[in-house]
């Protein structure tokens, strides 16, 4: 009952973007805490797929983001301190990117706080785990991996940007 009334309190908003033209730009879903500063806001592109889950702590400062491929799989997940920052989480790390080819989970790469690859795990075509490197691993060399990210996507799995990006902040802000 407590969680009931805890979770009415907030009030929940779908707004649009809207440009001069009247083109939508993105749809979100936010949630707001007691003090009127977002709590969640949940991003959408224009053909109502889940981008982003934004995730506040109750002074406004960004604490989590989850990002989304086009068939809703998590593909990105960081973790932020009050200073937008990357922080350690429970788990040992701070961001982690899974890297698809369709359905199938190909590559799963855990960063530090400072940005730099600590684990990868790559995965069969039927989901086992087939390898795991560690950055302390002699073999261990970002700029390899980093080229077949390229090759699997055009995503860079290197280094993971330490700060909250612009766009991030830009989408739970704007109107």
């Amino acid at each position: 009952m407590k969680s009931t009334c805890f979770f009415i309190l907030f009030l929940t908003l779908l707004s649009q973007q809207v440009c001069a033209e009247g083109e939508v730009k993105g749809l979100k879903k936010i949630e707001y805490w007691k003090t009127g500063k977002v709590r969640q806001c949940d991003v959408y592109d224009v053909n109502g797929y889940l981008k982003a889950k934004v995730y506040c702590r109750g002074d406004g400062t960004i604490e989590k983001i989850e990002r989304f491929n086009m068939v809703g799989k998590r593909v990105e997940e960081a973790l932020y301190d009050g200073r937008g920052k990357l922080k350690t989480g429970i788990d040992g790390w701070a961001a982690i990117r899974w890297i698809y080819s369709g359905p199938m989970l190909l590559y799963e790469v855990a960063y530090d706080e400072t940005g730099k690859p600590m684990e990868m795990k790559m995965y069969s075509e039927s989901g086992r785990l087939i390898a795991r490197r560690y950055r302390d691993d002699v073999n261990f060399d970002p700029y390899e991996q980093a080229n077949m990210y390229m090759m699997l996507g055009g995503q860079s799995a290197a280094f993971y940007d330490t700060t909250v990006r612009k766009e991030d902040e830009s989408d739970i802000i704007a109107p």
